[in-house]
């Protein structure tokens, strides 16, 4: 194909850039639908964390040239390019949402946890394995299952565990 015959189907380069941003949110959001709609009913939410992390990994790290430009370069497209994939960006978040919801009805997520925050630090951290995931060190369902271990078990201590913590310190001291 010569460079000049892709102006066929498209009028710009914006035009090339909204799409390939366009596509790259559109799969990872199919593939987060699929992996859960292809469990059962009755699936547990973790189950479906799970299946959603990994689809999004999968499409991110393994077949994913279009959604990994959709990180690597929305910031620096034109305006009007950007507003444009903000609303599949928008969906797809809503989407995770929803699912985050889910799991704090189920109890499965504190209810005094900030489902936004958690939102934004789960699809940051997963995008961000763009820059530095290895899959000779790591394959991605396991990646996946200790993205959900972090988010459904914590990393610090219960409160009752910090609250003895705090009172061996102030006997020790």
């Amino acid at each position: 194909m010569q460079g000049g015959s892709i102006y066929y189907y498209f009028e710009s380069k914006d035009d090339i850039l909204q799409e390939v941003l366009d596509v790259g949110i559109t799969r990872v959001f199919s593939a987060a639908r699929l992996a859960i709609g292809s469990l059962p009913a009755s699936s547990a939410f973790s189950e479906k964390l799970e299946a959603a992390v990994t689809a999004h990994l999968t499409m991110l790290l393994q077949q994913g040239d279009y959604t990994s430009a959709n990180i690597r370069v929305f910031e620096q497209a034109p305006p009007a390019v950007k507003r444009q994939n903000r609303k599949l960006r928008t969906a797809y978040g809503e989407y995770w949402g929803q699912l985050l919801s889910e799991g704090q009805r189920s109890g499965e997520i504190r209810k005094n946890v900030d489902l936004t925050i958690l939102r934004l630090m789960l699809l940051g951290s997963m995008n961000w394995a763009v820059t530095w995931y290895r899959s000779d060190r790591m394959p991605i369902p396991e990646l996946a299952r200790k993205f959900c271990e972090v988010v459904l078990k914590g990393v610090g201590l219960s409160d009752d565990q910090l609250e003895s913590s705090s009172r061996g310190r102030r006997a020790r001291s």
